[in-house]
Order: structure tokens, then sequence, then C-alpha cells
């Protein structure tokens, strides 16, 4: 073979080598991807509209705010509820959210409540419900600090029920650290220690229920929360 003719198959060779990797990327860049793995779908939260919730003193916490004079009122648009014997404070519920096991969401109230003494006070407002940490946190005036977990609480899930279209619940309110340390900046005691129980609450509220087409829809039959 003459040697210009060697030079050019030896040239041809080298460059289909060279673009052999290289026609092996673009061929690979250009392929349709694979499906992508989908991420785990979240849990569905049950939907709350407006609704309201009622704290009602223990007769333990009446009877230690009766003899420190100090008297429990309600902070608009809550407003006071129960008798003389037994005073609560009912506060407009705002919505919010919640999992199946009552241990995902929070819910929000509009108000709040007050306790006074002459010209001393503690208010306790712009309350949150958090169902991950059990605590109902607020703005606190009239004492330190000025946002503060105030109340503790357990979801019982047998004393829940979501019906008709609106969840229903009874709940004990116990008072926190930061809650009786609030109290006893106010007035120099609180009626009750941290880690018992201050208030009896009931509460209800609407619910929408999550829906295949992520649409919102109102809750028809029961749902039970306890499975």
């Amino acid at each position: 073979m003459p040697a210009p003719r060697r030079l050019l198959t030896t040239a041809c060779v080298a460059a289909l080598a060279l673009v052999g990797p290289l026609g092996g990327s673009l061929s690979q860049a250009s392929a349709p991807e694979g499906p992508r793995p989908v991420p785990a779908p979240q849990a569905d939260l049950i939907r709350m509209g407006k609704g309201s919730g009622t704290f009602c003193l223990t007769p333990a916490a009446t009877r230690a705010l009766a003899r420190e004079h100090v008297r429990l009122n309600a902070l608009r648009p809550a407003r006071t509820t129960g008798t003389h014997e037994r005073r609560c404070v009912t506060t407009p519920i705002t919505g919010g959210s919640f999992n199946r096991a009552v241990n995902k969401g929070e819910m929000h109230f509009d108000g709040g409540f007050e306790f006074t003494r002459g010209g001393r006070y503690l208010r306790v407002d712009h309350l949150k419900a958090d169902f991950a940490t059990g605590r109902i946190s607020g703005d606190v005036r009239g004492a330190r600090p000025a946002r503060t977990a105030f109340l503790a609480f357990t979801v019982d899930r047998k004393q829940v029920r979501v019906s008709s279209g609106k969840v229903t619940a009874r709940i004990a309110f116990t008072l926190t650290n930061q809650g009786a340390a609030s109290f006893k900046s106010a007035f120099g005691a609180a009626p009750v220690r941290a880690g018992e129980q201050l208030f009896e609450g009931t509460g209800s509220a609407e619910v929408r229920l999550p829906h295949p087409s992520h649409t919102l829809r109102p809750a028809r039959a029961a749902l039970d929360i306890q499975q």
C-alpha cells in the first residue's frame, strides 16, 4: 500500500476511535430519561374551619384563684361563659389542620383569657395549639416571658370525634413551667403547680377531609381517627 494511502487509512481509524466515545456520550445525552422515583406522599391532613373552644377552670384552680382574689375574664372576641361557681372562657377557633393520629398539625384561636387582681393582670392571647408538641402558646402581657408555651395537653383519641363535617373533642389542659412562672411574675403564686390541670377544655370546629382529586369537600360520613 502506498504511503499516502496508509496515512489516510490510519487517520480514518483514529477519527473513528475518537468519534466512538463521543457518539456514545451524545446518544446517552439525547436518550429519554427513565422514570424518576416518585416521592412518598405526605399523610393527608384534616382541615379545620371555624369553631369554638371553651376553657373551664377546674374546681381546684377555682378555689385557689378565689383565695388569692384573682378573677378569670375573657379577651375579645372571646367571651366569658360558665357560671359564677365555675368560670369559663369560650374562644373562636379560626382554623388549623391535624392528621388521623392527632399528633401533627396545629389549631389557631382568636382572643384569649385574662386573670386580674386589683391593678395587676395576666393576659394570654393569640393562642396556638401545636399537636406535635402538645402545647398551647400565646402572647403574654403583664408578666414574663412575652411569648410562652402556657398550657400543655395530651389528646385522648377516644375523646375526639369527626362526623357530619365537624370535629368535637374534650381535652384536659395542664399548666406548664412557663405558665406557672407567668402567674408567679404577675401575682406571686400560681393557682396550681406546673403539671397540674388548670382547665377542662371542650371544642368543636368545621372540618374538611382530603379528597383524591386534591379538592377539599365537607365530611359527611363519620371518620374514626382511632384507627
